[in-house]
């Protein structure tokens, strides 16, 4: 051996020892310590399995919206990087190899990994079929993986009463109903209709949903006729609403009315187009944690 490769191997060894060696821990629950619990509500259907030392992996189905999966960990991820999404078979299941199903972005914070409806459907079969989904994700520190497993021990009783959850979902959510506009007819005032329907809609929501602390509803006209005729029509519609929601059960000290007449048009009074959508109440729910961020 000439002195130049000598040289050349001691180099490659010297890179090799300073060289950082990744390594992984595994966290999942055990055999015996395995269980997926369900909080069923009309709003959200929240499938969840405790991981030891870890944290929790989520199934969230929310009223009107898509199923997510995620991850909460109890150590905020300081790193973004990528997961390698694996579902492990089974030792019972001879014959079956495991797979690499895909890779996905990581977020810094205490939920890492979320994934949409597409593979978050993939994990509620998967779990069905008794496999193992699993989640190799960058660590606390940069030169060390996790490994999250998933496990589908005792998942199948818990499925059915997430099914039976499901079908019972209210069918539209916060995001849907927080801002919801009622026109009216030029001279009317009174509740018929398809406003019947959408205020049902919010009734029943507000009665659901505990986290609703106020509502406000405001009455406008558009320009047809005197400028006092229209104040008083903007009363008349925004009175009628309030009165709709007090008579179907909605706490009186809950609603403040206000109205406003032809004074804040949504859109300028130029054809009968436009002035369709002036006629109007807006009716908007608010939520303390809302109010507290635009604070």
């Amino acid at each position: 051996m000439n002195f130049k490769s000598l040289w050349g191997m001691l180099i490659i060894s010297a890179t090799l020892a300073i060289a950082p060696i990744v390594t992984a821990s595994e966290f999942g629950a055990s055999l015996e310590t395995a269980q997926w619990h369900l909080d069923p509500s009309p709003l959200e259907c929240r499938l969840w399995q405790q991981v030891p030392n870890y944290g929790e992996v989520v199934f969230l189905l929310q009223s009107g919206k898509n199923l997510q999966f995620y991850i909460e960990s109890e150590r905020a991820a300081i790193f973004n990087g990528e997961a390698e999404i694996k579902v492990i078979a089974p030792q019972w299941r001879t014959g079956v190899r495991d797979k690499s199903i895909a890779t996905v972005k990581l977020k810094k914070g205490t939920r890492p990994l979320v994934l949409k409806d597409k593979w978050a459907n993939r994990f509620l079969d998967e779990l069905y079929e008794g496999m193992n989904p699993a989640i190799v994700l960058s660590g606390w520190h940069k030169d060390k993986k996790l490994r999250v497993d998933v496990s589908p021990v005792n998942f199948q009783d818990a499925y059915a009463g997430y099914l039976s959850c499901v079908a019972g979902l209210f069918p539209s959510n916060f995001d849907e109903l927080r801002h919801s506009t009622l026109n009216f007819r030029t001279d009317k005032w009174r509740i018929r209709g398809s406003l019947l329907k959408r205020l049902d809609l919010l009734v029943r929501y507000i009665e659901l949903d505990a986290e609703i602390e106020h509502i406000y509803v405001d009455g406008y006209a558009d320009n047809e006729g005197r400028r006092g005729h229209n104040w008083e029509l903007s009363r008349l519609r925004a009175r009628a609403v309030q009165r709709y929601l007090e008579h179907n059960g909605v706490d009186p000290s809950m609603i403040t009315m206000r109205y406003h007449g032809e004074t804040r048009p949504l859109v300028r009074n130029s054809n009968k187009s436009n002035k369709a959508k002036n006629r109007r109440v807006y009716v908007q729910l608010v939520k303390t944690e809302v109010w507290n961020q635009k604070a």
